[in-house]
């Protein structure tokens, strides 16, 4: 093995493990969404029976991600790949509860919010939960999501290494997406989207060795095949991954047109394209198999047959604002560190024209597409939840400006001072993240309904909440309940803590760095 071959994987594995301690340091412990029961319980019946039949649906929110099937039992209306993947998990969780280690007095067991109609009651007046074992096995569990999310940073730091040479830059720009957006906080929910993150960012690696394979027909086949396969994973775990579908098909293909004349070309194109879509269609099928299986129609996913109404098509201007700048929702607020990189595109449009060109097109497109939903805001949960899968799209220009700060500003004083303040902002990035880490979005905004409610006034009923600067998470989220299980019993406050966290996390800056510069 080359050494720099070497310093890579030696960096990808020092990534791993340090993602994994952070994301367990601020995870919750349990299953806070509704969605995230549903998606656990579909795991569950598979573990313990076999079968995608649930016994019957969530107590506090009747009928919700679940439908009749053909035999007339409850199956979920979500796509069932996290549900299928965690099924291991789950039965190594199963045979430790045998031991009945929860019951010891050394522990509390964080309570998930959906076991029973009085779980999130428990939780906010932090009250025993009536069935312990569920709520232990759910803690479990649920640490499938921080093990997913580490693999996304190498995933992630694989795909930066394709665009720079430099093993630091890809380092500190994997860091940036894993510290200094929201995904740290996303890291400890059992939301679908750190795993649609990896598969589609897995896929994406692939196009681009495609892109790079000079020409090899039979290797770049092969690179196109498995980005179909793992973009179709994408969508067997959560159906909007087929919005990057058609920007990913451009992105394969071109590499085989863009070189020959006439019908050779064409041909190339064809076969190019017939790759990827035949790796796709793979989980395309299966999915369409179980929607048969279950409810008789290929393109029946239980969505539309289920007693709740779900997100309809609406004009979009409420969802253009509010996925953007909203006090509720902003990506621009929850995440600030991609106006810097919107600022730096450009130099990512100058290194590599078609990448930039594909990845504008696919984030403009996720953003005007889910705007035109009802259910653009993601529901309670923390920011724009279904922008997440675009974001680590939207840090490669980060990637670009550091490898040539690197190279133009190394000897230079004003470099040094500029380096300085991206530092600090970047600093600032994390550290607000660090706030996000530290509250529990969900029972928050639970509360401020319930507020509302107790007066007579209901502001979800026309997203009014995710308006409204008084309800939002930006603010005052921190004097709601802590989130992170490990951190519950030190005895601060949680300002106090957040101080002394983020004092840990600027102490930490300077001999991380040190150590990420040793790779180069």
């Amino acid at each position: 093995m080359s050494s720099v071959r070497y310093r890579q994987m030696a960096g990808a594995l020092l990534l791993f493990t340090f993602c994994i301690g952070a994301y367990c340091l601020m995870a919750y412990g349990g299953i806070r969404s509704p969605d995230g029961e549903i998606i656990f319980r579909t795991g569950e019946a598979l573990a313990a029976n076999g079968s995608m039949a649930l016994k019957y649906d969530l107590a506090a929110w009747r009928g919700f991600g679940v439908a009749r099937g053909l035999d007339g039992q409850l199956y979920t209306g979500y796509a069932p790949g996290q549900s299928i993947l965690m099924v291991p998990m789950i039965k190594l969780a199963m045979k430790i509860n045998r031991s009945r280690w929860f019951e010891t007095e050394t522990f509390s067991i964080p309570i998930s919010f959906a076991v029973s109609g009085d779980s999130l009651k428990d939780y906010i007046h932090e009250t025993l939960p009536e069935y312990p074992e569920k709520h232990a096995l759910r803690f479990l569990v649920s640490f499938f999501t921080p093990l997913v999310s580490a693999f996304v940073m190498v995933v992630f730091f694989f795909i930066v290494r394709q665009l720079v040479p430099s093993l630091s830059v890809a380092l500190t720009t994997t860091l940036l997406l894993a510290l200094a957006t929201p995904f740290w906080s996303y890291s400890g929910t059992m939301f679908r989207e750190p795993l649609t993150m990896l598969w589609t960012l897995i896929s994406f690696y692939c196009l681009m060795r495609n892109a790079a394979s000079d020409g090899e027909e039979m290797k770049g086949y092969l690179w196109l095949a498995g980005a179909g396969l793992f973009i179709g994973l994408g969508f067997f775990v959560h159906l909007r991954a087929v919005l990057f579908v058609p920007f990913f098909l451009v992105y394969g293909v071109y590499p085989s047109v863009k070189t020959g004349k006439g019908m050779r070309r064409i041909k190339k194109g064809l076969a190019a394209a017939l790759v990827f879509t035949g790796g796709f269609s793979v989980f395309a099928a299966v999915f369409c198999w179980l929607n048969y299986a279950r409810f008789g129609h290929i393109l029946k996913t239980g969505r539309l047959i289920s007693p709740v109404t779900y997100g309809t098509f609406v004009s979009p201007w409420e969802g253009l604002s509010g996925l953007l700048v909203s006090p509720g929702k902003g990506l621009l607020w929850y995440c600030p560190i991609v106006l810097v990189c919107l600022i730096w595109w450009r130099r990512l449009h100058v290194t590599n024209r078609l990448l930039s060109w594909v990845l504008a097109n696919t984030i403009v497109f996720h953003w005007v597409f889910l705007a035109c939903r009802s259910d653009w805001h993601g529901g309670f949960c923390l920011g724009p939840r279904y922008l997440m899968p675009v974001v680590p799209f939207l840090l490669l220009p980060v990637a670009t400006f550091l490898s040539e700060q690197a190279v133009t500003d190394h000897q230079q004083e004003s470099g040094r001072w500029g380096r300085r303040l991206w530092a600090l902002f970047f600093l600032a990035c994390i550290v607000q993240q660090i706030y996000f880490c530290l509250g529990e979005p969900i029972s928050f905004y639970y509360l401020i309904k319930q507020h509302y409610l107790e007066r007579g006034v209901s502001i979800i009923s026309d997203n009014r909440i995710y308006f409204n600067w008084r309800a939002s998470p930006l603010l005052f989220l921190l004097e709601a309940r802590r989130g992170p299980f490990l951190l519950q019993h030190i005895p601060l406050g949680n300002y106090s803590l957040l101080a002394l966290i983020s004092l840990l996390a600027a102490l930490l800056t300077k001999p991380v760095m040190a150590v990420i510069r040793k790779f180069d």
